[in-house]
């Protein structure tokens, strides 16, 4: 079987004190914050990248650690909807489970290797949503009715808009 090419993404990392995991890759590696959750627990999303919501996540979740590993994921990019579901086939194929979501600016799946590392493929949408922001999806819709269904559920979400207005606002925080 041949499979679509992807892209390594972004890691996201269990941390013990997310403030100073914070100001470590803000002031010592240049990353900006491009989004937070709320509260103690709250994710912090960075990047260097104009064109990347995030490279780096930081999870404030320390007691998630599977096997004393910080790694709450590795992520992977494609470029297609047909890829992505390549991907879910295959994978929903071999027995192994698998979760189909929306990050609202993503369409993904999640599942997990043989020693549980966890993985993410993912294909992004053309809008962007404040994160973190995740819903289930059918990814044996058709693609207009996951565009239309995806649409609808994040339309009222606050930051909603496109990519492309969202990219020129992030390029402006960037200092590269």
């Amino acid at each position: 079987m041949t499979f679509p090419v992807m892209a390594l993404s972004h890691l996201e990392l269990y941390v013990r004190d997310v403030a100073k995991m914070e100001r470590f890759y803000t002031d010592l590696l240049g990353f900006v914050v491009t989004d937070r959750g709320v509260g103690a627990g709250g994710l912090v999303f960075l990047s260097r990248n104009p064109a990347e919501h995030h490279q780096l996540v930081l999870n404030p979740r320390p007691t998630h650690h599977v096997a004393n590993s910080p790694v709450d994921h590795i992520s992977f990019r494609v470029s297609a909807l047909s890829d992505l579901r390549q991907f879910y086939l295959s994978v929903l194929g071999s027995a192994v489970p698998v979760d189909s979501v929306s990050h609202g600016t993503t369409w993904s799946i999640y599942f997990r290797d043989p020693e549980e590392n966890r993985l993410e493929i993912f294909m992004d949408t053309p809008w962007y949503v404040h994160q973190p922001c995740k819903f289930k999806i059918d990814l044996t819709q058709p693609d207009e009715e996951l565009y239309v269904s995806t649409a609808a559920r994040i339309a009222d979400m606050p930051g909603y808009c496109t990519v492309e207005d969202w990219q020129k606002a992030h390029v402006s925080t960037m200092q590269m």
